[in-house]
């Protein structure tokens, strides 16, 4: 057995064999054998309604069986992992092949996203296939990122997906994506949804609700750092806190014990602790959710349970070795061990009591403290401290229940403190300031004038500290310092902490130094935007443009749908808002970041269409878009300029969005307006070709000679040759030309006229964009290619033999091939 998954009813390994074999869970009774061609299977995985399961083998196939329940047929259907391309679709020769890591269903089965070693997440979509008649299944990449994809987890429409380096969080639906944190990783580590406030009780392993029905305040996003650390994120993908696990296991005098189904004790604190109390660091390689409360993560050697609210290490052992594979139900946990031997283990959770306490009140204030899965108590403690709080500072701490005084609002130091604690080390700790700030925005005030504090405590999701002295740390251990209280040691790293905790809209994070005068800007993934609807749209093309830089997938469709529904000005609009947005976002280049998203939309003929202001922002924008990457800065600065007018010599092989370039020349030649052509020329030279190509329609013989020699280009030169058509003044001054440019390094400015003086060496410097390269152009600018040409135009080739004895004294012996001359000599007998 290669590797294995269980679900309520079964049990399935997939074998080097490439069949599967299914066992009941229970009564680990055989079932049933899947032959397949599949080869060695590298993953399994059964769908939640144990109809499917989803196979991946080593050479990059993936498998679904269907309708495991009899009498259906048992039939794998099968398809190949598509091939890698780079942003140009063309496709990338792999050192090894693609294999899938990672598998994970949708609540309702209708859709399995597949992760592989390349990076990519691929879907399929089973309602494409479910029929009788169809007989194979399709993938569509939805993520392509830069390197293996390590574990895969969904949450209504939200999507983890951990690689080697990064997290990142997709809305499936609105197609948008962000990553979680900035600080890279590298190695295997997983990340994990889990509910924040399970529905539980203390002392009882009840099972949670369904990760699908849960509220949006009640889900964290749990996401493995290197050193036994975990990030802990909310649904907008903000790291909220850093958890550390490299304390020791558990206390000795509380020391927890695995008991085994043979009723065998095995003491935890064994040969993985150091000597100081300290545990041996483990990799978080994939993080396997206990009823979505608890995470489990092992090596091959030690297994470790963790409560990742309350920075806990519920449980560790290493009774077990060599560990291959995990799968877990429920509360129940699978040990694939190499040896093809499976342990089952059942976790339960069960309060501590603290013999040492006398009176019960200690006992059950020891229970609560002690017990490893306490979120609900905890989150009702912090809920409480909120309410104790708000009440003490915004009324007086008088709230009447019924006449009375309510028992929660003891107005007595300890009560507060304890208030304090709860709230700051809780999740409202980032929103205490909020508190003592005590006023809304907007004051509203009474009949006397005085101001009214506010009557509920207004929390915000964004955790963003004050800028007094007292939060500047953004935890809140200042403030209870003030009070007297001694803060716990921090689990988080604060390198991490400071990077990662609080975001500004620029990017940037409230550290010691604090950013003032920046607006927020939320890009939150499940949340709406309240905004007018030019801002609303801004926003849904940031959010495209970000997911589409981590997805590196073409959005030019999703860009489509919104512009379709406007106007070229109102685009023109759009888009400069969204380039103030960038730059607010320190977003490099952003008027070309956004040029290009339009000019992949934009249709060349609607040039001829737009208003003025329209056009002129479409031009600079094109212009921008071939002068700011350092390549294109390093291939004009190869070309000549001349010394008086500042105008290339010659023009680039390429540049970008040719047709929108050329279309702008046309409409402004055709209307005469010569100065707007050539500023575009002088910027973007490769336009040189566009204004020869009108030289020659428009019979300027004056510039066409010199035009089709400086640019080398064979199209154009025989084009001329033929059109004008090149007559015996015109070969003579071409003549003339090369001999200057052999001789003297000599060329003519295209735009003044005035001969410029040129390195002899730039010919043999390679293009920055490698397509015109000088062997082109230097087997342009020989006689053989010349006279070959010109040949094909005198009537008599004694006519150009003459002309070319006119120039035999500056023309290089060996320069003319002896070919030349038997063509000629040919054609006059002819």
């Amino acid at each position: 057995f290669t590797c294995f998954d269980c679900s309520q009813k079964y049990f399935v390994f997939g074998a080097n064999s490439g069949s599967l074999y299914l066992y009941d869970r229970v009564t680990t009774t055989f079932l049933a054998i899947f032959p397949s061609q599949l080869g060695t299977i590298g993953k399994v995985s059964i769908s939640h309604n144990e109809k499917q399961i989803a196979i991946g083998n080593q050479t990059g196939s993936i498998g679904v069986l269907l309708e495991l329940e009899p009498p259906h047929v048992k039939e794998i259907l099968s398809t190949e992992l598509a091939p890698t391309t780079d942003g140009e679709g063309q496709p990338l020769e792999m050192a090894e092949p693609a294999f899938v890591t990672s598998f994970c269903w949708t609540e309702d089965d209708k859709e399995l996203y597949c992760g592989d070693s390349r990076g990519i997440v691929s879907l399929i979509q089973f309602s494409l296939f479910m029929g009788r008649n169809i007989l194979n299944i399709s993938l569509h990449p939805v993520l392509l990122l830069e390197n293996r994809i390590v574990q895969i987890d969904r949450y209504k429409d939200l999507l983890l997906v951990s690689t080697l380096s990064k997290c990142v969080l997709c809305n499936t639906a609105r197609e948008e994506f962000k990553q979680i944190g900035n600080r890279p990783r590298d190695g295997q580590y997983g990340a994990s949804f889990v509910i924040a406030q399970p529905n539980s009780y203390a002392g009882s392993m009840t099972p949670s609700p369904p990760l699908m029905i849960v509220d949006e305040e009640d889900v964290r996003i749990f996401c493995s750092r290197p050193g036994s650390r975990l990030w802990e994120a909310d649904l907008e993908g903000n790291v909220i806190r850093t958890h550390q696990f490299k304390q020791a296991a558990a206390s000795r005098r509380h020391r927890r014990e695995l008991q085994c189904l043979q009723e065998s004790k095995l003491d935890l604190m064994g040969p993985t602790e150091h000597a100081d109390g300290t545990m041996m660091v483990v990799p978080f390689q994939v993080l396997y959710s206990i009823r979505r409360q608890l995470l489990l993560v092992h090596d091959r050697c030690q297994l470790l349970i963790i409560d990742p609210l309350q920075s806990r290490i519920v449980l560790r052992t290493d009774e077990f070795t060599d560990i291959a594979h995990v799968a877990v139900v429920d509360e129940w946990i699978y040990l694939l061990t190499g040896e093809n031997r499976v342990f089952q283990v059942r976790v339960e959770i069960e309060g501590e009591e603290d013999p040492n306490s006398t009176s019960s009140g200690q006992e059950e204030r020891s229970s609560q403290n002690t017990s490893p899965l306490q979120p609900l108590l905890e989150s009702r403690k912090q809920k409480q401290g909120v309410y104790i709080l708000d009440s003490v500072l915004n009324n007086n701490g008088k709230q009447l229940k019924d006449g009375k005084e309510s028992p929660l609002l003891l107005s007595t130091e300890a009560t507060i403190k304890e208030a304090l604690v709860s709230v700051v080390r809780g999740k409202y700790g980032r929103n205490i300031k909020q508190m003592f700030m005590g006023y809304e925005q907007q004051q509203r005030t009474q009949n006397n004038g005085i101001p009214e504090r506010p009557k509920t405590l207004n929390l915000t999701k964004i955790y963003e500290p004050s800028r007094s002295n007292v939060f500047a740390n953004g935890n809140g251990h200042a403030l209870l310092a003030e009070f007297g209280i001694e803060a716990e040691d921090l689990e988080c790293d604060k390198d991490d902490m400071i990077e990662d905790l609080v975001r500004t809209r620029t990017g940037q994070t409230f550290g010691p130094i604090q950013m003032q005068g920046k607006k927020k800007f939320s890009t939150s993934l499940l949340d709406g935007y309240e905004t007018s609807e030019d801002d609303a749209t801004v926003r849904n093309l940031y959010l495209i443009f970000r997911s589409s830089i981590i997805s590196n997938l073409n959005f030019a469709d999703r860009y489509a749908k919104i512009f379709d529904d406007y106007d070229t000005e109102s685009i023109v609009r759009l888009l400069r808002k969204l380039e103030q947005l960038m730059e607010e976002n320190e977003e490099p280049n952003a008027r070309v970041k956004c040029m290009r998203i339009y000019f992949n939309y934009l249709k060349p003929e609607l040039l001829w269409e737009i208003d003025t202001d329209s056009r002129q922002f479409i031009k600079s924008g094109f212009i921008l878009c071939n002068i700011t990457e350092p390549d294109d800065r390093a291939r004009l600065e190869r070309l000549v300029h001349c010394a008086d007018c500042g105008y290339c010599l010659e023009a680039t092989a390429s540049c970008h969005y040719q047709e929108i370039g050329t279309c702008l020349m046309q409409y402004y030649w055709s209307r005469k307006e010569y100065d707007e052509c050539f500023a575009m020329v002088k910027q973007v030279p490769y336009l040189w070709r566009t204004i020869t190509r009108y030289y020659i329609q428009d019979r300027r013989e004056d510039k066409v000679v010199a035009c089709v020699w400086n640019l080398a280009d064979r199209e154009l030169f025989e084009r001329a040759a033929d059109e004008l058509p090149f007559q015996l003044d015109h070969w003579r001054k071409l003549f003339e030309l090369v001999i200057a440019y052999h001789q003297r390094h000599e060329m003519i400015c295209l735009s003044c006229d005035k001969p410029c003086a040129r390195p002899d060496n730039r010919d043999n410097t390679p293009p920055a964009d490698g397509t015109v390269g000088p062997a082109i152009k230097s087997l342009f600018r020989q006689w053989n290619y010349l006279l070959g040409v010109a040949l094909s135009h005198f009537s008599s080739p004694l006519e150009l033999l003459s002309l070319v004895r006119c120039y035999a004294e500056h023309i290089p012996r060996g320069a003319i091939a002896p070919s030349f001359y038997i063509r000629c000599l040919l054609l006059e007998a002819k």
